[in-house]
């Protein structure tokens, strides 16, 4: 009889510290939920930035130089020393 009296009071003593920490236990819940939640959508936000990404990059173009003369070295030679003229 006394072992099953001990049993029952550790019993009644693991429920009561329960009851107590309930509210400790749902806020590390829904911290835990948001937690995740926050995650996932950077997450998403991180893939669709690699989407648009791949996007922009499929339609990048080379674009073609601007025709430019080609001077010779004398000629650039002659640009940068004028003579002034008499």
């Amino acid at each position: 009889m006394p072992n099953e009296m001990v049993i029952t009071g550790v019993e009644s003593a693991q429920t009561k510290t329960l009851a107590t920490h309930r509210p400790w236990t749902l806020l590390l819940r829904a911290g835990w939920i948001l937690g995740k939640l926050t995650l996932a959508g950077l997450l998403l936000t991180y893939m669709a930035g690699w989407v648009h990404d791949l996007q922009r990059l499929t339609r990048l173009e080379a674009m073609p130089t601007p025709p430019f003369k080609i001077i010779s070295k004398q000629e650039a030679w002659q640009r940068i020393y004028r003579h002034p003229a008499p």
